[in-house]
């Protein structure tokens, strides 16, 4: 039988924040819904496709959603105890390897349009009773 094929969502990217949150989240907002109905939080091995502009003609980022977490840690700015990753004056957390920071916290705060298809779920795996 022939596995489902995810769909490819339409919409934007947003550097998502709200109070309570201790750091940034890399968010895909849904065309087409509205509110937190049309948040999308990137996880790995999601697939992101990033455009210039609303022409979506010209693709500045495509590939496998892959967050690393030690890349520009620092001391965070309420407790020094603990670190942090910054960029571009954000505390966030997760960075896509092999990008620079400051172009992936960009394309996010500018809102650049973007297609995703979200991971595969993964099957559960059988239990076994002996």
């Amino acid at each position: 039988m022939a596995q489902k094929q995810q769909p490819t969502l339409k919409g934007t990217l947003e550097a998502y924040w709200e109070a309570g949150m201790t750091s940034v989240a890399w968010t895909f907002l849904e065309d087409g819904k509205k509110g937190l109905e049309s948040l999308n939080s990137l996880k790995r091995g999601d697939f992101l496709r990033v455009f210039n502009d609303a022409s979506r003609k010209k693709v500045i980022f495509e590939g496998v959603v892959d967050l690393e977490y030690k890349r520009r840690l620092k001391p965070h700015p309420l407790n020094p105890h603990y670190k942090q990753q910054q960029v571009s004056g954000m505390l966030v957390r997760g960075l896509q390897k092999n990008v620079n920071p400051e172009a992936w916290a960009k394309m996010f705060s500018d809102g650049k349009p973007a297609e995703l298809i979200k991971r595969k779920k993964q099957p559960a795996q059988p239990k076994i009773n002996v």
